[in-house]
């Protein structure tokens, strides 16, 4: 249980980092690129030595770390802008509510029992998904300031969606890699989790590349210090989730109790904190996300 506290608790910091973005004028790409790097540094320190060695490049897992690298950074980036744009609870339960696609996956890949109430929670937890994130039209009509160009009401869906699409894709992954190909008595969790981080660093780092030659964009003191904050969350939210995986053994009951701690903490941050206003109806499916993880969670 100690595992998925601290996964519960490295999560909901990371997604709050983002909410000071704006404040300071982070450039969330740099930020994010940044972040991995950091991340690296934290699986050095647990592990006690750099995670990678000659027999890293034939390590079973080499070729899950980087498909997933590429997910976490484009997820990563999607999860930012939602929660600019959105807030902070919006954000949180777009991203958690990916148990729809990663619960019924564990049940099919791992035959995890799928109880009626499973069934019924992934089912509410649809309809949880699209009232949570339903715009206002004073929302809808305005514009993602994106590190500054203009973008479409087009993106107005588009981050919130991809960020639930590829969080589900990522966890679906966590489970398969960490069922069927590491050997989670070793090293083997924090060496993997490494691997995926520096996989987004390479990718990310020749994006930023990329920018500042064609955009004549400037790496900033401030974005360095602002990915320092988001890695060692960010790291340290894999690592134990993982961990909780070895510990608790039922998939598909761990992510809906992890995931909906986040949602309850992050939502309440979101008021308290940051006076996060939603519409009755993002209520709703803040509310309905609430009743959907439960139903999953339930073991009858």
């Amino acid at each position: 249980m100690l595992f998925l506290i601290l996964s519960v608790l490295s999560s909901t910091i990371l997604v709050m980092v983002f909410k000071f973005f704006p404040k300071y004028g982070i450039n969330t790409f740099q930020a994010i690129v940044t972040n991995y790097f950091v991340c690296i540094l934290c699986g050095t320190v647990v592990l006690g030595r750099f995670p990678f060695n000659a027999d890293t490049l034939s390590a079973p897992w080499l070729p899950y770390a980087t498909g997933l690298g590429l997910l976490f950074i484009s997820g990563f980036y999607a999860v930012g802008m939602t929660v600019l744009f959105f807030g902070l609870t919006v954000a949180s339960v777009l991203q958690k509510m990916s148990l729809v696609i990663s619960v019924p996956f564990a049940i099919i890949a791992f035959s995890e029992p799928a109880t009626p109430m499973k069934i019924a929670g992934v089912l509410l937890a649809l309809g949880a998904v699209v009232l949570s994130n339903w715009p206002s039209k004073k929302s809808s009509s305005q514009t993602i300031d994106l590190d500054k160009p203009s973008l479409s009401a087009f993106f107005v869906w588009f981050f919130p969606l991809y960020a639930f699409l590829v969080s589900g894709a990522i966890e679906c992954g966590l489970q398969y890699v960490q069922n069927s190909v590491i050997d989670s008595s070793g090293n083997d969790s924090a060496e993997f989790s490494s691997g995926i981080f520096a996989s987004a660093a390479i990718i990310g780092s020749i994006v930023v590349l990329f920018q500042s030659f064609r955009a004549k964009q400037k790496f900033e003191l401030k974005n360095l210090l602002a990915g320092i904050l988001l890695g060692v969350p960010n790291y340290f939210s894999i690592y134990f989730l993982l961990k909780a995986f070895d510990v608790l053994g039922d998939k598909s009951v761990v992510l809906p109790v992890n995931n909906i701690a986040i949602v309850a903490i992050s939502a309440l941050l979101g008021v308290l904190l940051f006076s996060e206003k939603l519409s009755k109806i993002n209520w709703v499916g803040v509310a309905l996300s609430a009743i959907a993880i439960a139903a999953i969670s339930i073991k009858f």
